[in-house]
């Protein structure tokens, strides 16, 4: 079995997981609200799922690495195992993260937190050998590169979250904000699926075809447009703002956003337009 084909039928696995407490929660009512609720195990089935696809993906463009034959295997059971981790706490009626009621409830915190820091060594090093050769295309390549080193910023934002959370559960706070409404998932969340989002865009480019230039340069403001995102979440919610509840500084940094993406959105309106209308010339042409 080839290292990365791994990781990719774990995200299968846990996409599949996903889908099934999705059906749960859709017809048992369960809460979608809360440290205990079904939203959990369907979130982290079809993210966690998601990323690893894209994951393995990535790494079948890479070169082997000696350790792959033994990285990729234990990464995929190491994500298998964290989500089922979360997925058993809320058939249990237990919160999964910052969860310190019980010895066992700790004990199972602690082995996801152990599982999480691998997760994060594996992503970091697949980030690192990204940067060195990559078979794709230049565009993909910036692509798959840009997404990797958004995803490891989300990882260590994550890490952030659970030194923070872990010290507001000693003072007897809830772990979940920063200051008086700072979300703290919100600056981790707006790029943990950049590695879907860049990749896509280049897809959908060379499906509308879109030039190679072009396309390198739309993607550039595309990256630029979600950095600038990032910066506003961590405006937002390390000056203990809710997400747009906004300041000088977040309208900035959101204005910012737009006006990058601006780009973006008339290149592939006018490669929309540019397709309707040989569809249409052609159309003509065969009557």
């Amino acid at each position: 079995m080839s290292h990365h084909r791994w990781i990719i039928g774990a995200g299968f696995v846990l996409m599949l997981s996903g889908l099934l407490h999705s059906l749960v929660g859709l017809g048992s009512g369960a809460s979608w609200e809360g440290s205990v609720s079904i939203r959990k195990p369907i979130l982290f089935g079809f993210s966690t799922g998601l990323s690893m696809i894209s994951l393995g993906w990535i790494q079948r463009k890479m070169r082997p690495a000696n350790y792959d034959a033994i990285g990729s295997p234990l990464f995929a059971i190491a994500m298998l195992i964290e989500v089922a981790l979360i997925s058993m706490q809320f058939w249990r009626g237990e919160a999964s993260h910052f969860n310190h009621s019980t010895p066992f409830n700790y004990a199972v915190d602690r082995v996801m937190t152990g599982l999480i820091v691998f997760a994060a060594i594996v992503i970091l090093d697949l980030t690192r050998r990204s940067f060195k050769f990559i078979q794709a295309k230049q565009e993909m390549q910036l692509a798959i590169r840009a997404g990797m080193a958004l995803l490891s910023i989300s990882c260590g934002i994550g890490f952030f979250i659970f030194f923070y959370g872990e010290h507001l559960v000693s003072l007897n706070q809830a772990p979940e904000k920063f200051g008086k409404a700072g979300v703290m998932k919100f600056p981790h969340g707006v790029v943990i699926h950049a590695i879907q989002l860049f990749p896509v865009l280049v897809w959908a480019m060379r499906k509308l075809n879109i030039r190679s230039e072009k396309r390198l340069e739309l993607l550039r403001f595309s990256i630029a447009s979600t950095t600038a995102f990032l910066i506003f979440s961590l405006i937002q919610t390390y000056s203990g703002r809710a997400r747009f509840d906004l300041g000088l500084a977040g309208a900035v940094a959101l204005i910012i956003t737009f006006v990058l993406l601006v780009p973006v959105i008339k290149g592939f309106f006018s490669a929309v337009q540019d397709q309707f209308r040989r569809w249409h010339r052609q159309s003509l042409n065969s009557l």
